[in-house]
């Protein structure tokens, strides 16, 4: 691609992104910026390409059962929280009915992360005639690719069926829009499918992952993708593929690189008496576990609200921490004289969206020797115990290893650990989408203390996002999901 042409899609770029630009897209005027020059390619991936302002999944935490309803006080009872209830009961309509609260920052994921993707395709283009380092173009190409993988990864699991879905082919399942090039198009873009988008996604995190092993000297920080962060995204993406030697592979590469797990019946908060205002906490730059950090913080929270973390009930997620377990008290902050009881203490007083930990790998390839162990290769079945105990070591004061029985025990308890783990870092949504879309219960309390128990069934259209109608509207192509008609609560 010739400079010029370069040139004319970075200033189309420039009105067509938010009017909220990055520090860089302010310091930078058009006239300043180089198409020639691979430093000036990364740091517009930097700016505009990581989206260090930008909370790109600000609900699903809220769709799942580690949330469960809380009566507040009349003076909870306000418009923001009460435009939460259409979220927490997966309504079809629940764009609308945010727009109506002037919910904006909950409504545009879809758009965002497509302004995320033009910026990556801008970049991997321009490098291919760009002057500077064979190094400096590597890296750079390497991270472009990662993040494009990332956003496509979101995407197709926000909005699409899940890859796995029991009797359904990914090559015949709806996914989103493949946009690779940075060419500006009049015309609509049709959905590829499921399949179509791994496919890419799998092309762009290997050829990340190839290029950035070669990069391994390189400190470049949390805030940019390096090797190791590669082949954990790699081996997350493969988990949902069910492609189990792939994630046994790629989980291997980056353990290799990786922080060490840390103990956490050890680990100090920095505020131990209140941990939701601890500096150090778990989705944090401060946490040694860390590999990478992404995004800002924006989710819906679960203190404050009506919405707050499940507590009662066999499938609680607090019932599944033992007295023994640190991350029970690290996790979350004791607040039982409040309506909502717990506090979600990971994030602390910090601002970033999400971190990929160390913790993730040995819990991505736990559960594939688990899955191999299932299909009958017993020589996997204590491969994966030895990944589970080696996360448990570090978090049980009174550590007892796993004993291992069937197969199916074995991944039901990969799973429980997986949400005992991961709770709150948008892992959870994704997980029951994969583990077969179960039945989920939400009870929503009114002022008066009324319940309304809402029921998501099991496969239910409500699974899948709703497409924006305003990507409907600027896309003639799109073909909208299949929406699940108003849910209608049972009062008890």
């Amino acid at each position: 691609m010739n400079s010029k042409y370069i040139l004319m899609l970075f200033s189309i770029y420039i009105m067509c992104i938010c009017s909220s630009c990055s520090d860089f897209l302010k310091e930078v005027s058009q006239d300043e910026f180089e198409p020639k020059i691979a430093s000036a390619f990364q740091e517009l991936l930097n700016g505009e390409g990581y989206s260090t302002t930008t909370c790109f999944d600000p609900i699903t935490d809220i769709l799942t059962d580690d949330v469960e309803g809380a009566q507040g006080q009349a003076y909870n009872y306000t418009d923001g929280n009460l435009a939460h209830r259409a979220v927490y009961t997966w309504q079809s309509n629940m764009y609308l009915l945010l727009a109506d609260y002037d919910m904006t920052n909950l409504l545009h994921t879809y758009q965002k992360l497509y302004k995320c993707i033009m910026t990556c395709n801008l970049v991997i283009d321009g490098l291919t005639t760009a002057d500077g380092t064979e190094d400096e173009k590597t890296q750079t190409r390497g991270e472009a690719l990662s993040l494009r993988a990332y956003y496509y990864f979101l995407l197709v699991n926000l909005y699409a069926m899940p890859y796995n879905s029991a009797g359904t082919a990914p090559e015949s399942l709806l996914g989103v829009p493949l946009v690779i090039r940075p060419e500006i198009r009049d015309e609509g873009i049709a959905r590829n499918t499921v399949a179509e988008v791994y496919t890419q996604i799998c092309k762009d995190i290997e050829e990340a992952c190839s290029l950035l092993d070669d990069k391994t000297g390189n400190t470049i920080g949390l805030f940019r993708i390096n090797n190791v962060a590669a082949h954990l995204l790699a081996s997350r993406i493969y988990l949902y593929m069910e492609n189990w030697d792939k994630v046994i592979e790629h989980t291997g590469a980056a353990l290799a690189g990786a922080p060490a797990l840390v103990d956490l019946t050890t680990y100090q908060l920095s505020n131990t008496a209140s941990p939701q205002y601890a500096t150090n906490n778990i989705i944090s730059r401060n946490f040694p576990e860390v590999i990478f950090i992404g995004g800002m913080a924006g989710n819906i929270k679960t203190e404050g609200t009506l919405i707050r973390v499940s507590d009662s009930g066999s499938n609680a997620l607090l019932r599944l921490y033992d007295s023994s377990d640190a991350r029970r008290n690290i996790f979350f902050s004791d607040m039982s004289f409040m309506y909502y009881k717990y506090w979600m203490a990971k994030r602390g007083t910090q601002e970033q969206g999400f971190v990929w930990r160390t913790a993730e790998l040995y819990l991505n390839r736990a559960e594939a020797y688990a899955a191999k162990y299932m299909a009958g290769d017993n020589s996997c079945g204590q491969k994966a115990v030895d990944d589970l105990d080696a996360l448990r070591s570090k978090r049980l004061s009174n550590f007892v290893t796993y004993t291992l029985t069937t197969p199916v025990a074995l991944m039901e308890f990969c799973h429980e650990e997986r949400r005992r783990e991961l709770c709150f870092e948008s892992h959870r949504w994704f997980d029951l989408r994969r583990y077969g879309m179960p039945s989920i219960e939400h009870t929503w309390y009114d002022a008066s203390g009324n319940r309304t128990v809402y029921t998501l069934k099991e496969k239910d259209l409500g699974y899948v996002l709703p497409i924006p109608q305003d990507a409907m509207d600027t896309n003639s192509a799109l073909i909208q999901n299949e929406l699940a008609p108003e849910r209608v609560g049972e009062v008890n």
